[in-house]
């Protein structure tokens, strides 16, 4: 399968509403329903399952990356558009539950299992985001959240069945939003220097 280029999609999105990155953000990325979500599924009522399960406040979790805009902001990924093996990226905003992973992670980021990723997860960490991907079975809610996993895909049908569910904690409101100011940027200046802009 050859990966479809969601820039052009972007950009047209990112004009529509006066190529502005922080109005894009919560435009695209925290108001409305996700792009590729089920019509017959409630995401508010999804957010509530996702939010019960991991024990936060619904209005902590949000659903990011190509599942909420319908292409991928990641430049490693081509922009691609969502397809079926894409996965489902749920940011969780949470201070308390981001300084207990936090201590957590302090303590296993000198095992040797994390030697190759100390950098990475240091970066993630300084930016106020933890990536769960790796150090999510070794965190103390780690068992709990990798069995909602399957129940959140579950409630979202037969067309989701391939996706994994990721998992990132933000330590507030304000980090999450960087972090996807970041992206847009990027995804901004790519589509300039490709030309797409003048499309």
């Amino acid at each position: 399968m050859v990966a479809v280029s969601g820039l052009p999609e972007f950009w047209k999105e990112f004009s529509s509403l006066g190529q502005e990155v922080d109005y894009f953000v919560t435009a695209r990325l925290f108001d409305g329903t996700p792009a590729v979500w089920p019509q017959e599924l409630d995401y508010i009522r999804w957010r509530h399952l996702v939010a019960a399960e991991l024990g936060v406040d619904p209005m902590a979790v949000q659903l990011v990356g190509s599942a909420r805009l319908g292409y991928s902001m990641n430049p490693r990924k081509n922009f691609r558009r969502f397809h079926e093996g894409s996965d489902l990226d749920i940011a969780v905003i949470s201070s308390e539950l981001f300084e207990k992973a936090w201590g957590e992670l302090r303590e296993m980021i000198e095992d040797e299992f994390f030697s190759r990723n100390k950098s990475y997860l240091r970066k993630l960490v300084f930016e106020e985001c933890i990536a769960l991907d790796i150090v999510l079975p070794r965190l103390s809610f780690g068992e709990q959240w990798s069995r909602s996993r399957d129940l959140f895909i579950q409630d979202l049908g037969s067309a989701f069945r391939n996706c994994e569910v990721n998992y990132r904690l933000y330590r507030n409101h304000a980090s999450l939003r960087s972090y996807q100011v970041k992206s847009v940027n990027i995804a901004r200046d790519r589509a300039i220097e490709e030309g797409i802009h003048h499309g």
